[in-house]
């Protein structure tokens, strides 16, 4: 008889730490958390951040001559540090590139395409920035062909 009350006090408290365990497990996935380490709070977010008086894009010149367009777009990660993977996008050319950013920093983001004046050309370049809604920033160019895809790209805090 003695021993059978041990057992039972040993069953009880077996399930006693067993439901703390299960409590436990419950409480690590909180806060809109799913528990599949693919939490969208915690990856990086952009969105589009102003900047009064700053430079959209210019014209880069050799020998007095248009030889090329930079693009700057200037945004802000809401979310968490990361890696991210940018796609940029001139015409039918693009290029892709991995950056690691940190959490709620300001950044200047840099490409430059090679261009040939041409009055009736235009162009359209792209930046697609990573996030929930996402932002792409886009730049239309008159009287100018691309002659090459994206390069120097480059992602800098500011």
């Amino acid at each position: 008889m003695e021993n059978k009350m041990k057992f039972k006090r040993l069953g009880t408290v077996l399930l006693a730490v067993l439901a703390v365990a299960c409590l436990a497990s419950i409480s690590c996935v909180s806060n809109g958390e799913t528990g599949d380490d693919n939490d969208d709070a915690n990856k990086p977010n952009f969105v589009q951040e102003t900047c009064p008086g700053c430079v959209r894009d210019e014209q880069v010149t050799a020998s007095g001559k248009v030889t090329g367009y930079r693009f700057y777009s200037y945004v802000k990660n809401i979310g968490g540090a990361g890696k991210i993977g940018m796609t940029i996008g001139v015409g039918s050319s693009s290029a892709s590139q991995e950056f690691t950013v940190t959490a709620g920093t300001s950044y200047t983001f840099r490409a430059s395409v090679t261009v040939q004046a041409k009055s009736t050309a235009q162009f359209t370049y792209q930046a697609k920035f990573p996030g929930t809604a996402g932002y792409t920033d886009t730049h239309p160019i008159n009287g100018y062909d691309f002659t090459g895809g994206p390069s120097d790209l480059q992602l800098n805090p500011r």
